[in-house]
């Protein structure tokens, strides 16, 4: 028993220093930007911010908090005694690489209690990587506990092309059908709330490395087996129709609009759809940038206004100077663009 004791703890300080030279390898010559997670997947395969979580993440020398309610939205709670603005969109609108004073939607907020309205209450349901498709999902899931009394919808530019790829909702014929592709594998994401789990992610860079190689490997299973129409197990679109000489995928955009707005006339809501202002970045993602045209062109069939022209005409060095360096992010100056140019336009709604 002794030697088999003896044995065990040499392989396990084996193992402790083994770990430790790794960690130092990897600090040194692949360091890794820290971050816990606070996102995950619904089973139904939509992305939403994990419930009641502090998180943080690192980009170089910046360093974010993120603070998700019970909600799932980023910041306050809803306050039912105030008008409730629910703003919608992906990273942007969360406010990626921002601390929350510094959000576009935050700035709003100041901009709305300085204005004497402060009776409206702008709530922040931004989530990293979705895309339009994520949305009815996410408003038939989560949208009646908040009673929102207008949807902001922040249209950014690659959100019909996640739409595409994540295969949440298929045309067929005349009719718009559920399905999905991604399928989270729920173990995992309850490993990921576990508080041993997260402090290795806080603090240990080959355990992030570790971590990437698992989202991308082992979180989700592909149930269309990369859009294969005899191996799927879902519905897909055919491959033609994927393409951007198809009409496919600005009929399916305006559709999923129309789910957004379906749910805010049964919910009691006011749907407001405007952008991030970013539609003049060069060689925009091609199926977004058509449904964007597509809006400005249409009349009265949404509640639309575009920040686009406003966000290129102050920011005089262009969409690089108010980004993130080495990121596709607003940076706080630009996020405080984006906030000006909304408010010109949105509070004339409320």
């Amino acid at each position: 028993m002794k030697k088999s004791l003896l044995n065990t703890l040499l392989v396990l300080f084996g193992l402790a220093i083994g770990l430790m030279v790794a960690e130092v390898f990897i600090r040194v010559f692949y360091p890794q930007d820290r971050m816990v997670t606070w996102l995950e997947m619904h089973p139904e395969g939509f992305m939403m911010n994990s419930a009641n979580t502090e998180a943080f993440q690192e980009f170089g020398e910046r360093k974010a908090t993120y603070s998700i309610n019970s909600n799932r939205l980023r910041g306050a709670e809803p306050d039912h005694q105030k008008k409730r603005v629910l703003a919608i969109g992906d990273s942007f609108t969360f406010g990626l690489l921002l601390d929350q004073p510094d959000t576009y939607l935050n700035i709003l907020q100041e901009k709305l209690d300085n204005t004497g309205k402060d009776s409206i209450q702008i709530l922040n349901a931004g989530i990293g990587g979705s895309g339009l498709a994520d949305w009815p999902g996410w408003l038939k899931a989560y949208g009646a506990d908040i009673d929102p009394d207008y949807l902001v919808y922040f249209l950014n530019t690659e959100d019909l092309e996640r739409a595409l790829s994540k295969n949440l909702y298929v045309l067929q014929d005349s009719s718009v059908i559920k399905s999905q592709r991604w399928e989270p594998r729920e173990w995992m994401f309850s490993l990921g709330k576990q508080a041993w789990y997260q402090a290795l992610q806080a603090h240990s860079h080959m355990f992030n490395l570790l971590v990437k190689v698992l989202w991308a490997k082992v979180y989700f299973e592909d149930v269309t087996n990369n859009f294969d129409p005899e191996r799927s197990k879902v519905a897909i679109p055919e491959w033609r129709e994927l393409t951007i000489q198809s009409d496919y995928s600005l009929r399916l955009g305006k559709e999923l609009l129309q789910k957004l707005n379906d749910w805010c006339t049964a919910n009691n809501c006011k749907l407001i759809i405007t952008t991030t202002g970013y539609f003049s970045m060069k060689n925009p993602p091609e199926h977004t940038y058509r449904l964007y045209e597509w809006l400005k062109n249409e009349k009265g069939k949404f509640h639309f206004f575009d920040n686009t022209a406003c966000v290129d005409s102050v920011a005089k060095g262009g969409l690089q100077s108010i980004t993130i360096p080495g990121d596709s992010h607003p940076d706080e100056q630009g996020a405080k663009i984006i906030a000006d140019c909304t408010a010109r336009r949105l509070f004339d709604y409320f």
